[in-house]
């Protein structure tokens, strides 16, 4: 038997809210954008070197007001990643996104940096027609 379900974000449902309700939900114009960050280092990165590295990163992004999350896995890290988003309500923009980027490539520790399109910071890949 086929799953008939309706998506509970489709564009017909969003349309059917109250702003008060798609505010709540972070859908419609009240969608908030994010990106993901793919890092790789020239050397494996753990201890006290990865610390500190991790402490400027978030110094970087609260002075632009944006927020991580991630950038962990299994230590010594060659490579890691992290989704960027605004720390209070709204979208980051492309050209934030650009000047992350900028900042960790031009780090001593980074070999490359690569961001991901901006997308859904709270319902994910696969739904822009939120």
């Amino acid at each position: 038997m086929a799953n008939n379900k309706k998506s509970p974000h489709s564009a017909r449902r969003i349309k059917r809210l109250k702003p008060r309700q798609r505010k709540k939900l972070r859908v419609g114009e009240f969608k908030e954008l994010g990106f993901e960050v793919d890092l790789v280092f020239d050397m494996p990165m753990d201890g006290e070197p990865y610390r500190d590295f991790l402490s400027d990163l978030f110094l970087f992004l609260e002075s632009r007001g944006l927020l991580a999350g991630g950038f962990s896995g299994r230590k010594p890290l060659l490579e890691t990643g992290g989704f960027v988003a605004r720390v209070e309500r709204g979208s980051v923009t492309e050209e934030e996104a650009t000047a992350v980027i900028e900042w960790l490539r031009a780090r001593p520790e980074v070999r490359d940096a690569k961001a991901s399109h901006l997308f859904d910071a709270w319902h994910g890949h696969g739904t822009d027609e939120l």
